[in-house]
């Protein structure tokens, strides 16, 4: 093998490599027969109310987009406020009852290896977050729900979460990331104080497993021993020529 050779099985090894070591998910809420905004995952259902626990109802229904208008925070990047109704925000607001609003939103992972990354919420009044019912996010500090929550997740300022390590399922839409929003409330149903939404975006990439780099060196080690040995073969046959 010429050394023009080696490179190029060198850097075919790596983009292999690189590709398969490559998945990296983008999520983001958006609602029911909104554009995607590029992301990997499916629109924010709406899952259940309960006024008394944070368990989903059962079902699933439309979600809407909300403006945030000048009382909550602009969205994250690829994301939108969403709401179980078009005037659960801050403009046109239904105030919702006491209790739990809970969204669901499914999207497929295609790596086998864990991965890192991050997750961006704001939430009123205030939410946790559930990924395959497993909680990477609490509920914030309620306190006194002057404007959502005094604690993080709120409405005011993003909240960004570093994961590691997680690993997720396989298959199509496998892995399910649950909000359940809390709605302290702040006056009469059908009144106009107390908006409540939620707004996230994520981004997570497969991390390498070590197996992985192991296999990609031995790879390498494969390739150097081939070239040397037809090298040092080429090298005896020519001295043996040169001796008849």
């Amino acid at each position: 093998m010429t050394p023009r050779s080696l490179i190029a099985a060198t850097a075919m090894l790596f983009a292999f490599s690189s590709f398969a070591l490559a998945d990296t998910i983008q999520l983001g809420s958006f609602a029911s027969g909104a554009a995607s905004l590029g992301d990997a995952n499916t629109a924010v259902n709406y899952a259940g109310y309960s006024a008394v626990s944070t368990a989903p109802t059962g079902g699933t229904a439309s979600t809407f987009t909300l403006s945030p208008d000048t009382v909550w925070a602009a969205p994250d990047a690829n994301s939108t406020w969403v709401g179980y109704s078009s005037t659960a925000g801050p403009v046109g607001t239904s105030n919702p009852a006491f209790g739990y609003y809970t969204f669901t939103t499914s999207f497929t992972a295609l790596s086998t290896a864990p991965y890192d990354g991050t997750l961006s919420i704001m939430a009123d009044d205030t939410a946790e977050v559930l990924l395959n019912g497993s909680v990477l996010v609490p509920f914030g500090f309620l306190g006194s729900d002057a404007h959502c929550a005094d604690g993080s997740p709120s409405c005011l300022a993003t909240e960004n979460v570093s994961l590691n390590n997680l690993v997720l399922l396989s298959g199509t839409d496998a892995n399910t990331l649950t909000f359940v929003v809390q709605q302290a409330g702040a006056g009469p149903t059908g009144g106009t104080l107390d908006p409540s939404g939620v707004d996230f975006d994520a981004s997570l990439s497969a991390v390498p497993e070590p197996s992985t780099f192991a296999l990609m060196a031995i790879g390498l080690l494969a390739i150097g021993g081939a070239t040397f040995g037809k090298k040092a073969l080429t090298l005896a046959e020519t001295r043996s020529s040169e001796r008849e």
